[in-house]
């Protein structure tokens, strides 16, 4: 069996961005509290599944994982969510989250064609089991809806996610990688090095405070 590389941290990212989702989602549910109790149920499954990978990005890969907004955002693909959205919209957001888990089912399907680490299928085994759960309970609530929309919907968002991955893999991503690593190697050689000098060289607070403006 071939071992793929994961990134534990990265996916942890995803988890824990999925889980804000989610628990957006449970906003629109005020009035009906069973229903909104599932869904933060399946919120808390998400922020669960998140330290299980930070669990394994310390003990895998060695180091402690920092959520960081940048990291929700970019990584965790904040920045490609619905949300904030208005309940008009529930049709819609519902047929992200479920497209979203029909991708993490299918996910966990490829990891455990091609990992062979016992420990990691174990966990794996048990957020299939979660996100199986999440989609079976997503589609209870769509198709009391009108069919042809949430048929459309569920189709848009499927589109919308491989148009993403698509950009995120081809051309385009390769680009933007050569061009942040060019900026990286380049910019430091416009300015000055006289910038980024300290005029005092005690190292306290007070000093770092009036040599705050040259630093900005």
């Amino acid at each position: 069996m071939k071992k793929i590389n994961l990134n534990w941290q990265h996916l942890g990212f995803v988890e824990y961005a999925s889980g804000i989702e989610v628990y957006h989602a449970s906003l629109f549910f005020k009035k009906d509290k069973f229903i909104q109790k599932r869904i933060l149920d399946h919120s808390l499954d998400e922020y669960r599944h998140s330290n299980y990978f930070y669990e394994l990005s310390k003990k895998k890969q060695k180091r402690e994982q920092i959520s960081t907004p940048v990291g929700l955002i970019e990584i965790g693909g904040l920045s490609k969510s619905p949300f904030p959205a208005s309940k008009k919209k529930i049709i819609s957001i519902c047929s992200y989250l479920y497209v979203g888990e029909l991708r993490a089912i299918k996910f966990g399907e490829t990891v455990n064609k091609n990992y062979n680490d016992n420990d990691v299928l174990e966990i794996f085994k048990i957020i299939d089991k979660d996100e199986k759960n999440h989609a079976r309970g997503l589609m209870n609530f769509l198709k009391n809806k009108n069919k042809f929309t949430v048929t459309l919907n569920v189709f848009q968002k499927k589109l919308k996610f491989r148009f993403s991955d698509n950009k995120s893999f081809g051309l385009y991503a390769k680009l933007k990688t050569k061009a942040e690593k060019f900026l990286i190697k380049n910019m430091f050689r416009i300015f000055p090095d006289s910038i980024f000098e300290i005029k005092d060289l005690n190292t306290n607070f007070e000093d770092i405070y009036k040599n705050r403006k040259r630093m900005t």
